[in-house]
């Protein structure tokens, strides 16, 4: 534990001492602020279901590029090299960066809390969706920082390391509309079951199944396992 606290440490250092985090919390506030603009106005709800629905899918695009260079860029640099050498288990690397990415994630949504106070100054909002909403996000800022790090494992390119994380999320976010154009029922369930959206849906109704925290533990730890998987193999190669 005190070597991926010292691997997570580190990562935050690198975010914050470079433009990278500023820049992501600054898009990532005014995407927000635009959500929740156009959520109130356009549907005429005292709610959050528009601006936390469209943020999921900013997460997307954005928690790849966050990640893209976590490994691609320690390759590219040649320190890549050194860590393996170093006696640092390879599950504390995976943590350190994983968590400092979820971290840096949780400050961005931490940043949109005071659209929550703004309902709450108007009107009088359902804290239970509002909190299960936000749980919602988490999850999905664990899984798509997995992907992310799996995608930076296997190139030393950051940029194609960004764009392979969307690619790899993205079957997975069109899935369920992908399941209609589908005759076959056990396709059409399995393709459901398979989308973000399906085990997103839920949360943003105050609903919290067991069900669907399995299936993002399970994505979650998945990808870091291929991570693993694709960093041991290159350790040897």
């Amino acid at each position: 534990m005190p070597i991926a606290w010292s691997i997570f440490k580190k990562e935050m250092r690198v975010y914050f001492v470079s433009p990278l985090a500023y820049v992501f919390l600054g898009v990532f506030l005014f995407l927000a602020g635009l959500f929740f603009y156009m959520g109130i106005t356009l549907t005429g709800e005292a709610s959050l279901r528009v601006m936390l629905g469209n943020l999921s899918v900013t997460l997307l695009f954005l928690l790849p590029l966050l990640t893209m260079k976590h490994f691609a860029e320690e390759r590219r640099s040649g320190t890549f090299e050194l860590m393996m050498t170093a006696p640092v288990p390879l599950w504390a690397l995976l943590a350190g960066k994983w968590a400092a990415s979820v971290a840096l994630c949780a400050i961005l949504l931490g940043g949109t809390a005071i659209f929550p106070m703004v309902l709450a100054y108007y009107g009088d909002p359902d804290w239970g969706v509002v909190a299960t909403s936000y749980l919602g996000l988490f999850l999905c800022c664990f899984a798509f920082v997995a992907a992310g790090l799996f995608s930076s494992s296997l190139t030393n390119e950051p940029v194609a390391a960004g764009l392979g994380g969307v690619l790899i999320l993205l079957p997975f976010w069109i899935s369920g509309a992908a399941a209609d154009m589908v005759e076959a029922e056990w396709a059409r369930n399995a393709l459901r079951e398979l989308s973000f959206l399906t085990h997103i849906e839920p949360f943003t109704r105050g609903v919290i199944d067991t069900a669907h925290l399995a299936w993002f533990g399970l994505f979650t730890f998945g990808f870091l396992f291929l991570t693993w998987r694709s960093i041991e193999s290159r350790r040897w190669s």
